[in-house]
C-alpha cells in the first residue's frame, strides 16, 4: 500500500500529464482536492507522533522571517539592519539553527529571524526544509532574499504554498455552516462567480454532504479548498534583491519584475537601501501606541509601542510578568472602550492611543 507522500505524488503526477481545459477542469479541481486531503491527513498524523515542527510563541513585538536560498546575504542582511548587541536567543527553536536579532526604527522594535536556506525539495524534507518553513506559520511578515545567482522565487514560493502559507494573499470570502440533515446548499453573495458543480464535488471529496457554504467572492477550486481547509495563514511579505552593485543584477532584476514582483535592490557592501528596507518591513506590520498611567500620578513616559491586536495581557507581559500575576483589572479610556475609566480584564484588546491603568493585586 502505497504511503500518503507516494499517493501525493501520484496524484500531483496526474494533474502535470493533464493539459488544463474546460473539459478536464472538474477533473483537475478533484485531483487538488483529494491532494490537499491527504496533506491535512499528514499534517494530523504527524502531530499525533510528536512531530519536528518548530514554532515562535507570538510576543508583543512582531517576528520577520529573512528566507530565500543559501548564501544569498541574509546574514550581512541582518547585521546591518539589526543593532549588533541586540541579538537575542531566548527562542523556541531548539535544534534548528536560527539566528535572531532585534531591529529598532523610530519608537518600534521588531524581532528579525535569520533562517537557514531553504532548497529545492523543502517540501520532503531535504535541508530539514519542511521544519524551517513551518516557523513562519507564525511571523508577522515573510522577507524573501534573492541575489543575482538565485533570483527565481518560484520553487520558495511552491514551498510556502505547499505548507498552506499563502503569501500576500487574503482569507477566502466564506462561511461553511455544517449540519446533520439537509444536504449540500451552496449560495452566492453579490457578484461572485464560480462552477457550482465543481465546488459541490469538492466539497464531497471533503466529505461534506450536509452543509450550508456562503460564497462572498469569485471562487476557484484553489481558493474554495483553502476556505474548507481552514488551516491556511495569510503572511505580507517582501522582496529583496540582494547584491545590487553586481554586473549580473540588472538581467536578474528585469526576471524578477517579469513575475509581477517589485523587489528591494539591496546593496551591503555600498549600503544601498538599507534605510529603505527597514522602512519597508516597519511599513508592512501594524503597530499601534498605548499609554501607561500610572493610578497615583500622571506620567511622562513615552507611548509603549505594541502590535495591533495586543491584549490588556501582552501590555502586562511586557511591562513584567508580575503585572500577570498579580493582574486585579485595568482602566482604559480611549477607542477601545465605551466610556471613559472603564474596566477591563487581560483578554481586552487595546487601540490605538489608549489610556491604560493597570491595578494589582497587594502581597
Amino acid at each position: 500500500m502505497p504511503s500518503i507522500d507516494e499517493e501525493i505524488k501520484q496524484l500531483e503526477g496526474e494533474i502535470k500529464k493533464t493539459q488544463y481545459n474546460k473539459a478536464t477542469e472538474h477533473h483537475i479541481g478533484r485531483i487538488k482536492a483529494k491532494i490537499a486531503r491527504l496533506e491535512k491527513t499528514r499534517e494530523e498524523r504527524s502531530k499525533k507522533g510528536g512531530g519536528t515542527g518548530f514554532f515562535i510563541k507570538k510576543g508583543i513585538y512582531p517576528s520577520i522571517g529573512l528566507l530565500g536560498p543559501p548564501s544569498v546575504g541574509k546574514s550581512s542582511i541582518l547585521n546591518s539592519i539589526t543593532n549588533a548587541d541586540s541579538r537575542v536567543g531566548a527562542f523556541d527553536f531548539t535544534t534548528l539553527s536560527i539566528v535572531p536579532g532585534v531591529m529598532e526604527y523610530k519608537d518600534m522594535r521588531f524581532r528579525i529571524l535569520d533562517l537557514p536556506g531553504v532548497i529545492e525539495g523543502a517540501h520532503e524534507g531535504k535541508g530539514r526544509g519542511r521544519e524551517v518553513i513551518s516557523v513562519l506559520r507564525n511571523v508577522d511578515l515573510i522577507v524573501i532574499v534573492l541575489d543575482p545567482f538565485k533570483f527565481d522565487p518560484s520553487y520558495i514560493l511552491k514551498e510556502l504554498q505547499r505548507e498552506g502559507i499563502r503569501v500576500n494573499q487574503k482569507p477566502p470570502k466564506m462561511s461553511v455552516i455544517t449540519k446533520d440533515r439537509g444536504g449540500l446548499n451552496i449560495t452566492k453573495v453579490g457578484k461572485s462567480e464560480f462552477d457550482l458543480e465543481l465546488l459541490e464535488s469538492i466539497s464531497r471529496e471533503f466529505g461534506i454532504i450536509n452543509a450550508d457554504i456562503i460564497i462572498r467572492q469569485s471562487m476557484t477550486p484553489d481558493i474554495f479548498i483553502d476556505g474548507i481547509l481552514g488551516n491556511r495563514v495569510y503572511i505580507p511579505a517582501l522582496f529583496i534583491l540582494n547584491k545590487s552593485d553586481t554586473p549580473e543584477f540588472k538581467k536578474a532584476l528585469e526576471f524578477v519584475e517579469s513575475l509581477g514582483l517589485d523587489p528591494i535592490a539591496l546593496s551591503i557592501v555600498k549600503r544601498k537601501n538599507i534605510e529603505l528596507l527597514r522602512e519597508k518591513i516597519a511599513g508592512k506590520v501594524r503597530m499601534i501606541r498605548v499609554h501607561l498611567i500610572p493610578s497615583n500620578a500622571p506620567s511622562d513616559e513615552e507611548p509603549m509601542v505594541v502590535r495591533e491586536g495586543s491584549t490588556v495581557e501582552d501590555v502586562c507581559k511586557a511591562v513584567h510578568t508580575e503585572f500577570v500575576e498579580k493582574f486585579k483589572f485595568a482602566t482604559i479610556t480611549g477607542r477601545s472602550v465605551r466610556f471613559p475609566n472603564q474596566r477591563v480584564g487581560l483578554e481586552h484588546r487595546v487601540q490605538d492611543g489608549d489610556n491604560l491603568t493597570v491595578f494589582l493585586r497587594k502581597g
